[in-house]
């Protein structure tokens, strides 16, 4: 099975688990904060510019030039206080970077993640995201190649909220011109609350108006508070394959507590190269969404 990107990107933001780590020295505070065993110096920190001078927090996981390696965040974070904004440098050239906010000390945080507005030349600036609060703050960075960092930071004001909830769903996908499936996946993000129960329906329609149903299993892990997960094997995928030719149109029926909601898309016509195979679905009536 191919995970979506948006969904891959969630379970590694998840995956970030984030505490804290001080840093001090003589005079300065302008020492790497590692992770995951990696020294300092060895690949580009990030470096954030603090009112008390700079601190480097070297990626712990990365791919850089012919080096990569998966890491995980140091024991504790550096905790950067309570300043209004942070601004942070990176010496490469043609990177962009987001931020991934999560409630500080929750196993099953709420994330919130923004892009990060770049000020100059391999300069950039962090704004607050979601309520005011304690929050652990996943760096991503992307150019030739990609970092991921964090820190800790108490944010003074309400910043950015999320999108409103929203969900994709990949059922086929277009293997070098064959139609396929990779298997069947669900992603339901940004609900107000995490439901006690959940269930879904996948129907799948193709142009003569044949129908598959498909009944994905709920992943009652949970990777992000406001976040669900359904997947169901790529057998069940390759049934909607045999029902004809496309356009094809995925009817989701959600269920959440006991209220119904009921999302659409059409696949290949809905979806996008950067989430391919998943599509948008547009809901009836819109998902209840977290606002802070």
């Amino acid at each position: 099975m191919v995970p979506t990107p948006t969904l891959c990107s969630m379970r590694l933001a998840a995956c970030a688990a984030a505490v804290l780590l001080l840093v001090s020295g003589c005079g300065s505070v302008s020492e790497a904060v590692g992770g995951g065993g990696f020294e300092p110096g060895d690949v580009t920190p990030v470096v954030l510019q603090l009112e008390e001078g700079p601190v480097e927090l070297a990626p712990w996981t990365y791919c850089l030039g012919n080096g990569c390696a998966d890491g995980a965040p140091p024991a504790e974070l550096h905790h950067v206080g309570s300043p209004g904004e942070v601004p942070f440098t990176f010496a490469r050239d043609d990177w962009t970077f987001d931020a991934t906010f999560k409630e500080h000390g929750d196993a099953c945080a709420r994330m919130i993640t923004v892009p990060v507005e770049q000020t100059g030349d391999q300069e950039f600036l962090i704004r607050p995201a979601g309520p005011a609060g304690d929050w652990d703050v996943d760096v991503f960075g992307r150019g030739n190649g990609d970092v991921i960092t964090t820190f800790r930071w108490t944010t003074p004001v309400t910043g950015a909220m999320p999108a409103k909830a929203s969900g994709t769903a990949a059922v086929l996908a277009d293997h070098d011109g064959e139609l396929d499936s990779y298997g069947v996946e669900l992603s339901v993000t940004n609900l107000d609350v995490r439901p006690d129960r959940a269930a879904a329906v996948i129907t799948v329609t193709g142009a003569t108006g044949e129908t598959t149903a498909i009944t994905p299993r709920w992943d009652r892990a949970c990777y992000s508070e406001g976040d669900l997960f359904f997947t169901a094997p790529r057998e069940d995928g390759l049934a909607a394959t045999r029902i004809g030719t496309g356009p094809f149109t995925y009817t989701v029926d959600l269920t959440l507590d006991g209220a119904t909601y009921q999302g659409v898309g059409a696949w290949p016509t809905d979806q996008t190269p950067d989430a391919a195979p998943s599509v948008p679905l547009t809901w009836t009536p819109g998902l209840p969404s977290y606002d802070g």
